[in-house]
């Protein structure tokens, strides 16, 4: 022997690994999601989506912005992230 598996030898070794991945992927399907989600220690279920409200501001030059506003203030005047072009923009309030 020169130190290789012999033929017998490799096909066990194979047919292991493809029974240790079937019990993996039974087990994996079997405890699925059916017990949710845990994160941190709390659990999240399909109601805790999350929901992003847009502010969409038309430029004098009608490009559109989009901000999401703080809470309660809507955006501030100064310095806002725009979603749309990835950018901190400077926004200022202007009387028409």
């Amino acid at each position: 022997m020169d130190g290789d598996l012999k033929s017998n030898e490799k096909k066990l070794l194979f047919w292991w690994l493809v029974m240790l991945l079937m019990i993996l992927g039974i087990i994996t399907t079997v405890s699925g999601c059916k017990s949710g989600w845990i994160i941190g220690g709390l659990e999240v279920s399909p109601s805790d989506s999350v929901h992003i409200d847009y502010l969409v501001i038309t430029d004098q030059d009608s490009t559109q912005h989009l901000y999401i506003p703080s809470i309660g203030d809507g955006i501030v005047v100064g310095d806002n992230y725009c979603y749309k072009h990835n950018i901190w923009e400077d926004v200022r309030k202007t009387s028409e």
